[in-house]
């Protein structure tokens, strides 16, 4: 071999070894820019990206890594919203609030701590000069809250409200303690432009929708799979126990033909109407209070039971993993285990425990949580035993009414003599926070006041979300997802996934869903991608989301230094190498 062919060779590998560089940053002649981003790992998933109610247990199937719903799902809100019955008002209150970090470090925090800090804000519920009274909540899928006014009956009608977590307007509660209330503002109702529903005159923009609604003396509310809420009249007073289902802004829902039974309205006396929720197969349970009245109503046919209960006075309701209503009763001092068609699968005489019983929560396990308004405790009784029963009492404040678990698995009750809110760590069967809400305020709530009855029965869902950058003015190309034999959407579950894109992560266009295989069309710096995982009808079975991959055509980026050095290399040999080769 002559000594030019041996200089050609060397030159030929050396050129191959930097174009290869030169590929692999994505300047090399012919590579148009091109480059992907490619998650399949664990590891993948889990940078930089956002997860709620998913993957937080390891994933029972097989595989390099994927995304899955939680088992277990809670709601993703890290707020609770009250009901204070004796103030006309709701509170909502930080969750996640450490009391051993406020004022003198306790776990107990005055009215004066808690403004500003635990309590969020203070809202009223019905415009003045109007019935209030509230006592039933229910947090639908933005975490607003729906308020029920339990007084109001004037021309036959009652009256729900509607206040936002998030509201747009600047005038807004602040929740500082003012000696009286945590800083409300005025509904004055100026010449009554208030009193047949709206919030014109309504100082508080978070205060965004008042309705009087079909069934009055309203003591039911419930939002559904579509995130339209079901009010419904209460039933100590003939002729109010009328459901009728509205949107998000209150405005009725009709029938979906006009033909066949009412799916959208329904109620004679005496049925349902004392609280209640919606499952995942989108049934309406409602208690009834007075003997035999629990009514489960089916909207997608229209039929109706009322379920019997031996003359048990239905109260207060949960619904475990497995789509079983639990009820408390009143006087009977029972927990009823209902299956999802309505029979009766169990009644459990817990009277040694606690009496008067009202609210129920359930939390991971299907451990089920009843407020005993009679011995000032909240019960805690484990359903999964082979011998089912009652493994803790914890003492609360004075009469407890109304239990709910909130996004770290904590469960609040709600004491309506003590004025407070208590929050309990299911670790130690112990009270960890307690919140002091003012003189009169009498927290009265037994229905769902932190959105983990539509989050994790009604309409289980989490997601995943990740924002990645391409570089200003880069384009968006085509989205693959789930090429892989792990990933896939049983029956009974869905994925959804979206997009949207930024230049600046303040300024983004709206979420786009896409199929695998759609080009995106998207430009912008920033890429953020949601996946929305599903499953309905009290199903166990979760979508899985194995693999990922966006193709995109970067923008102006900088290469990290070590990259660029090794360009500048590169070129500088390539450059020598051809003056050598002349």
């Amino acid at each position: 071999m002559t000594r030019r062919t041996q200089h050609a060779l060397r030159g030929w590998a050396l050129r191959k070894t930097c174009v290869a560089a030169l590929t692999t940053l994505g300047l090399a002649s012919g590579a148009a820019w091109g480059a992907s981003f490619t998650l399949t790992t664990t590891a993948d998933w889990a940078a930089g990206s956002v997860l709620t109610n998913t993957n937080t247990a390891p994933p029972p199937t097989t595989g390099d890594g994927h995304v899955r719903l939680n088992d277990t799902v809670l709601t993703p809100f890290n707020h609770i919203w009250v009901a204070l019955s004796g103030r006309d008002a709701a509170v909502r209150i930080n969750t996640n609030i450490d009391p051993t970090t406020i004022g003198n470090l306790d776990r107990v925090l005055t009215t004066t701590e808690a403004g500003g800090t635990a309590v969020l804000g203070e809202y009223l519920t019905r415009p003045d000069r109007m019935a209030g009274n509230p006592s039933r909540t229910t947090v639908d899928a933005n975490g607003d809250v729906w308020v029920g006014n339990r007084n109001e009956s004037s021309g036959g009608l009652g009256s729900v409200t509607k206040i936002s977590a998030s509201p747009t307007g600047a005038i807004t509660s602040t929740g500082v303690w003012d000696g009286s209330t945590f800083n409300r503002l005025a509904w004055t109702n100026a010449n009554s432009a208030d009193s047949g529903g709206g919030v014109s005159t309504a100082a508080d923009t978070a205060i965004t929708n008042y309705v009087r609604t079909e069934g009055a003396n309203v003591r039911h509310v419930s939002v559904d799979g579509n995130n339209n809420v079901w009010v419904g009249g209460g039933p100590l007073d003939s002729g109010d126990q009328v459901f009728r289902l509205y949107d998000s802004n209150g405005v009725a829902v009709p029938d979906p033909d006009g033909a066949g039974p009412e799916v959208t309205r329904f109620g004679d006396n005496n049925t349902g109407g004392y609280g209640g929720l919606v499952d995942g197969n989108g049934v309406v349970w409602s208690a009834g209070l007075n003997a035999g009245t629990l009514t489960r109503m089916d909207p997608a046919t229209g039929a109706r039971m009322t379920v019997n209960q031996g003359g048990r006075q239905s109260y207060g309701m949960g619904i475990d993993s497995q789509g079983n209503i639990w009820v408390a009763t009143w006087t009977n001092n029972t927990l009823d285990k209902i299956r999802p068609d309505g029979t009766v699968a169990a009644s459990y005489n817990i009277s040694a425990a606690g009496n008067s019983l009202r609210g129920v929560a359930v939390t991971a396990g299907d451990d089920i949580w009843v407020a005993s308004s009679g011995t000032n405790e909240v019960i805690r009784f484990r359903s999964s035993d082979p011998n089912p029963g009652v493994v803790a009492q914890i003492a609360v404040g004075s009469t407890p009414t109304g239990v709910a678990v909130d996004s770290n698995g904590k469960v609040w009750v709600t004491n309506y003599d003590s004025n407070s809110v208590m929050r309990i760590d299911p670790a130690t069967n112990s009270v960890d926070l307690t919140v002091q809400l003012g003189a009169g305020a009498n927290p009265y709530n037994y229905s769902d006041m932190t959105g983990t009855v539509l989050v994790g029965s009604t309409a289980p869902s989490g997601t995943w979300r990740k924002v990645m950058d391409g570089g200003a003015g880069a384009d968006w190309n085509q989205i693959l997802f789930n090429t892989e034999a792990e990933g896939g959407v049983p029956a009974t579950t869905g994925l959804l996934m979206e997009a949207r894109a930024s230049d600046d992560l303040l300024n983004w266009t709206s979420f786009a869903s896409f199929s695998s295989g759609d080009d995106l069309g998207l430009t912008g710096k920033y890429l953020e991608v949601r996946a929305t995982f599903t499953r309905t009808g009290g199903s166990t079975l979760t979508p899985v989301l194995s693999d990922l991959r966006l193709d995109f055509t970067p923008g102006n980026t900088t290469p990290e230094p070590g990259s660029l050095a090794l360009a500048g290399l590169a070129l500088v040999a390539v450059a020598g190498l051809r003056r050598r080769g002349r």
